[in-house]
């Protein structure tokens, strides 16, 4: 009865922290504000606004340098005061679990492999986690594939991954040409940000 209760508890946590990372992502609601350098911004809802909210529900589930990582992946900038993340489409993950096996059961220790679902295809994802005590709660502190996956890239993958700017700065369709005139005039160390009527 124990081993089927932490199969289920496994499971959820697993299902929860894998979701955690798209959930802020695809939080804003309004439309793009600031523009730099090519990518568009918008605010974070107030839930979201600092990294220390955001970090405190990684950490529900991930270990610090995971927690790093994914924050990092998220792409952030402060801009006029407000935390905004890169407008546009998240791409789909793999985020339901079909089933998952402890392989090896150490004293505050587990290494879960979950297999998940969505689309076509079914991804296997190795889990190192580890708890303090037997009463607390575990943390991962390892996922495997993380290369492969833009939420939580290591830093040399995640800089390999990331677009370059555009040559110009994407200016509004209502910008008069004096304005853009104006722009060629500033200096080159101060950057470009546009806000979006």
């Amino acid at each position: 009865m124990k081993s089927l209760d932490e199969w289920r508890m496994f499971k959820q946590f697993i299902s929860s922290a894998e979701q955690v990372w798209t959930q802020i992502a695809t939080s804003p609601r309004g439309k793009v504000v600031y523009t730099v350098n090519g990518v568009d911004y918008t605010p974070l809802p107030d839930k979201y606004n600092t990294k220390r909210k955001i970090s405190r529900i990684f950490r529900r589930y991930w270990g610090k340098q995971l927690t790093e990582a994914m924050i990092r992946n998220l792409r952030l900038r402060m801009l006029k005061g407000k935390l905004c993340i890169p407008y546009g489409a998240v791409p789909p993950f793999p985020n339901t679990v079909q089933s998952v096996q402890v392989k090896a059961n150490c004293p505050n220790q587990r290494v879960v492999a979950a297999i998940f679902v969505g689309g076509e295809k079914k991804t296997r994802v190795d889990y190192r986690l580890i708890r303090a005590g037997e009463t607390d709660a575990f943390t991962i502190m390892k996922r495997s594939g993380r290369e492969g996956d833009v939420r939580y890239r290591p830093p040399a993958a995640a800089l390999k991954a990331t677009p370059k700017p555009a040559p110009k700065p994407v200016l509004h369709p209502a910008a008069k040409p004096e304005a853009k005139q104006a722009k060629k005039k500033k200096s080159k160390g101060k950057k470009k940000l546009l806000k979006t009527p």
